[in-house]
C-alpha cells in the first residue's frame, strides 16, 4: 500500500520538478512579453531598445538583502539593483555608455544632421535646448518628439527655465517670476505654486529636466546671480528653494541644483570668467554648502550642477568641477550625495582659458562629475569621446568610474520612468520612491549594493 502511494506521489513530483527546471525561461518569455506590452504604452520609440531580461547568474548565497525580487520558485536566487543596474551596463556596447555622460546642446529648431549625429551615432544620454532653438510650442515638441523618437535609450530633455531674467520659455509662454521675485513673497506656498506651473508648463512640451533652483545664497551684488537667487541666508534660500523644488518634481519635471558649491559671493561672471571664492572653509560649510546639505538630508535632490569657480579653501589649483577635492571629496563623502552631478557648460571661459573641452570632460570625470554639459556639434562630441577612450587606454580613468556614472545616471532614469523595469519586479519597484522624496533608506540601499568604485 505504501509504495502504490508512493508511486503515484512520483509522477506529480517529476511534473512539479520538471516546471521548476522550466521557471526560469518560463520568466525570461513572460519578461519579454511584459516588456513588449509596456513599450506599447510608451510614446517614446527607441530603433534599438534595451532588453532587459534575468542575470545570467546570481549565486545561491547572497546576502544582499535590499531591494529583492525572485528570480524563480526558489527563494535562494534574487536581484538586488546594483545586479539589475550592472545587468544593463554588461550588455551595453562602449559607444552607447559613453554617450549617455553627455548633455548634448541642440542648435537650430529641427532635427538637424548636426543634432541627429550626437544622438543617433554618439548616443547622448540628455539634452539641453535653449531659447534660440524654441519658436512655439509645436516647434519646441515636434523637435523633443524626434530627439526621443530616434534616440536608442530615452533622453533627459533640459532647459534652464528659472524665471525672471533666464527665462528659455519666453516665446512659448507668458513671462514668470524669478527667485528674487518668489523669495520676496516670503511665501513657500507661492513658491511650490510656481515650482508646479513651471513643470506644467515644461512637461507639456516634453523637457522632463530643469537646471534649477539656483541656490546660491546671495552675499554680493554679483554680475550674474543678481537676478537668480532667492535669498541672502542659507536657511530662507533652502525653504524656498525647497518649496520650488518639490513643485517641480511633483509635476514630472525633475530639479537640478546650482552652482555647486556656490556662487553667491562672486562679482564676475562665471560665463566670462574664473570666478575666485575668498571665504574660508568654515564660512564655505555654514553658509555655501548649507542649502546642499539639507535638501539632499531629506532626499529632495536628484541632481546637482557644479560649475567653474576657484574655492581656495578647499582647493587652490582646480575649478570646483574639475576638483576631484571638491566633487569626490565634499559633495560625494562629506555630503553623502550619490544622484548625478553634471558639469555647467564646459565651453564657459573659466574653463576653457586653459583647457580644451575634451580635457576638461575627461577631468571632470576624473573629480566625480557624471554628465558633461558642453557640446553643441557632432565634432566636439566626438574628440570628447575619443579623449575618454584615449584616457581609459592610458589608464587616467577607468572603465569602472564610467560604470559607476553610468549607474546613477540609468537609476534616476529608471526613477523617472524612462526606462522600464523587468516584468514581476514589483518589490523592485516599489522601493524607488517618488521624485520629491529619494530618501535616506532608499539612498543607504544603493550605496550597500553599489561597491564603492
Amino acid at each position: 500500500m505504501r509504495q502504490g502511494v508512493d508511486a503515484r506521489r512520483a509522477g506529480p513530483l517529476r511534473r512539479n520538478k520538471r516546471l521548476l527546471y522550466l521557471a526560469p525561461s518560463i520568466l525570461l518569455l513572460i519578461s519579454i512579453f511584459a516588456m513588449n506590452a509596456c513599450g506599447s504604452s510608451v510614446t517614446v520609440v527607441r530603433p534599438d531598445p534595451i532588453v532587459f531580461t534575468q542575470p545570467d547568474h546570481i549565486g545561491p548565497n547572497s546576502t544582499k538583502s535590499t531591494l529583492l525580487y525572485p528570480r524563480h520558485y526558489g527563494r535562494q536566487r534574487v536581484q538586488t539593483m546594483a545586479e539589475y543596474l550592472d545587468q544593463i551596463i554588461r550588455k551595453m556596447p562602449l559607444d552607447d555608455e559613453l554617450g549617455q555622460l553627455f548633455i548634448a546642446e541642440f542648435v537650430g529648431t529641427d532635427f538637424n544632421a548636426n543634432n541627429a549625429a550626437m544622438i543617433e551615432q554618439m548616443h547622448a544620454g540628455g539634452i539641453i535646448l535653449y531659447a534660440f532653438s524654441m519658436t512655439d510650442a509645436k516647434q519646441t515638441q515636434a523637435l523633443i518628439r524626434a530627439a526621443q523618437q530616434h534616440s536608442n535609450i530615452p533622453l533627459l530633455i533640459s532647459t534652464d527655465e528659472e524665471g525672471g531674467c533666464v527665462d528659455r520659455l519666453k516665446s512659448i509662454y507668458p513671462p514668470r517670476p524669478g527667485a528674487p521675485d518668489i523669495g520676496a513673497t516670503g511665501s513657500t506656498s507661492y513658491a511650490y505654486q510656481q515650482g508646479t506651473q513651471t513643470g506644467k508648463d515644461m512637461a507639456a512640451l516634453g523637457f522632463n529636466l530643469d537646471l534649477a533652483p539656483d541656490v546660491d545664497v546671495k552675499l554680493v551684488d554679483g554680475r550674474d546671480l543678481l537676478c537668480r537667487t532667492f535669498g541672502t541666508t542659507p536657511g530662507y534660500v533652502t525653504t524656498m528653494a525647497g518649496a520650488y523644488l518639490n513643485g517641480l518634481q511633483d509635476n514630472g519635471v525633475v530639479g537640478t541644483l546650482k552652482h555647486f558649491p556656490g556662487l553667491g559671493d562672486a562679482l564676475g561672471d562665471a560665463h566670462l570668467s574664473l570666478p575666485v571664492i575668498q571665504r574660508t572653509r568654515s564660512q564655505i560649510e555654514s553658509v555655501e554648502l548649507a542649502p546642499y546639505r539639507a535638501l539632499i538630508n531629506n532626499g529632495q535632490v536628484q541632481m546637482i550642477m557644479t560649475t567653474d569657480l576657484l574655492m581656495p579653501a578647499i582647493d587652490p589649483v582646480l575649478p570646483a568641477e574639475l576638483s576631484p577635492a571638491i566633487i569626490t571629496g565634499v559633495l560625494r563623502s562629506e555630503l553623502g550625495f550619490d544622484g548625478v552631478v553634471m558639469t555647467d557648460a564646459l565651453y564657459m571661459q573659466g574653463i576653457s582659458n586653459k583647457w580644451g573641452m575634451p580635457q576638461a570632460g575627461v577631468m571632470a570625470l576624473q573629480a566625480g562629475c557624471d554628465m558633461l554639459l558642453g557640446p553643441w556639434s557632432a565634432s566636439q562630441m566626438r574628440d570628447m569621446i575619443n579623449a575618454i577612450k584615449s584616457a581609459m587606454r592610458n589608464g587616467s580613468l577607468s572603465k569602472a568610474r564610467i560604470d559607476q556614472s553610468m549607474r546613477r545616471i540609468l537609476t534616476l532614469k529608471i526613477r523617472m520612468g524612462l526606462i522600464p523595469m523587468p516584468a514581476g519586479s514589483q518589490a523592485l519597484a516599489q522601493s524607488l520612491s517618488p521624485l520629491g522624496s529619494m530618501t535616506v533608506q532608499y539612498r543607504d540601499a544603493l550605496q550597500a549594493d553599489v561597491p564603492n568604485r
